[in-house]
């Protein structure tokens, strides 16, 4: 794999500002030695976890036998999943502000070890931040509010400037690319988030615009000849353009209720769809999950209903590809339990189903329950 540009700028900026750090002060306005040393000398923080996860899921839908959908006969399959995967987390302080991030990752599925990823350096960006704005330069994570519409690594530029207390909140901005195999698998875009808190309640807006590198090729080519259209059966789309807004209303320490609001444009070229529609995700969030304290937890029941239209990359664990372009609704629940600290057991599951069928799909189900333990070190 060549090396990547961007890692050898990012090295290049931070080069700068490590130095600055060391320039001559006013011997009036220097800080104590001790401070001193600390500012200017580079140091390495290291720390990591470990995980190991089962899980379990069950696939059911209905499609038809023949093109004159005379049956539609149920096809049921279950799928395992029994992964380990270390994270190595290497920072780099080159000054009280800035900092070279770096996660090197190691995934081993010992249910089809195809599907084992050896050890990558996964993410690798420049980070300056100070009590006004802050930056992010490199390959690192996108998680946009809950995940709903996007938990990917990306490389690009992100900013975020404001405290979400001030009269106009705060604005995150970001541009660039998803990561993926090849161009099909590569979503290039921008959003805009404003933050503003009042009181109890936080409100958080967003807009995002994303399109793949390349155009996809027809979802199912077999229904060109006769001239027939996939609809919602097929998948993917080359655009997709997303509004969100999460009103999260928090009354004491360990409650927490959220309601995410959701709107969506979508079009794929060479099945000739577009979709608009609009969802939701309401949430309900209580206790106080802390891995350095032993006996503490958290729990949370979420309700889905989403168009496939606003989902880029959801962070669930159930598999929302599945639903093709039908979107879905359903349950999802999760428990963490901090047994001792730095080792966190989870175990979380959902059951959904298509939120509107196609004309070639019909009654998709699924059910996924999964469990894991975190070493945090």
């Amino acid at each position: 794999m060549a090396f990547p540009f961007w890692l050898a700028f990012v090295f290049f900026l931070a080069l700068p500002v490590s130095l600055g750090e060391g320039a001559p002060v006013d011997p009036s306005q220097a800080d104590p030695p001790e401070k001193q040393e600390q500012r200017n000398t580079p140091w390495l923080e290291l720390h990591g976890d470990y995980r190991y996860l089962y899980g379990k899921g069950r696939f059911a839908a209905r499609t038809p036998a023949n093109l004159k959908k005379s049956r539609w006969p149920r096809t049921d399959q279950d799928v395992f999943l029994l992964q380990r995967r270390l994270r190595l987390f290497p920072v780099v302080h080159t000054s009280q502000d800035t900092q070279l991030k770096f996660m090197i990752e190691d995934k081993r599925n010992d249910k089809d070890h195809t599907q084992d990823h050896h050890p990558t350096l996964s993410r690798a960006y420049l980070q300056h931040e100070n009590s006004h704005t802050k930056w992010e330069l490199g390959r690192f994570n996108l998680y946009l509010m809950d995940g709903n519409v996007i938990d990917k690594r990306v490389d690009g530029i992100r900013t975020s400037f404001g405290k979400n207390t001030d009269p106009g909140g705060r604005i995150t901005l970001f541009a660039g690319q998803t990561t993926g195999n090849d161009n099909l698998h590569r979503k290039t875009g921008w959003f805009a988030l404003e933050e503003k808190q009042l009181g109890k309640l936080n409100l958080r807006s967003a807009f995002l615009d994303f399109r793949t590198r390349q155009s996809l090729p027809a979802s199912l080519p077999a229904l060109q000849q006769p001239g027939l259209e996939p609809g919602a059966s097929g998948t993917g789309f080359d655009r997709q353009q997303i509004w969100t807004t999460r009103l999260e209303y928090q009354p004491r320490d360990r409650w927490l209720f959220d309601l995410e609001l959701l709107g969506s444009k979508g079009s794929q070229g060479r099945d000739g769809y577009r979709e608009r529609k609009t969802g939701f995700v309401a949430a309900v969030t209580y206790g106080e999950l802390d891995e350095r304290k032993g006996g503490t937890w958290e729990t949370w029941l979420r309700y889905y209903d989403q168009p496939q239209s606003s989902i880029l990359y959801h962070t669930m664990d159930g598999d929302t590809g599945f639903f093709q372009r039908q979107g879905f609704r359903g349950w999802g629940a999760r428990l963490d339990y901090v047994v001792f600290p730095g080792l966190v057991w989870a175990i979380e599951g959902f059951r959904l189903q298509n939120r509107k069928t196609g004309p070639f799909t019909r009654d998709f189900r699924e059910w996924v329950l999964g469990t894991s333990v975190t070493a945090y070190f």
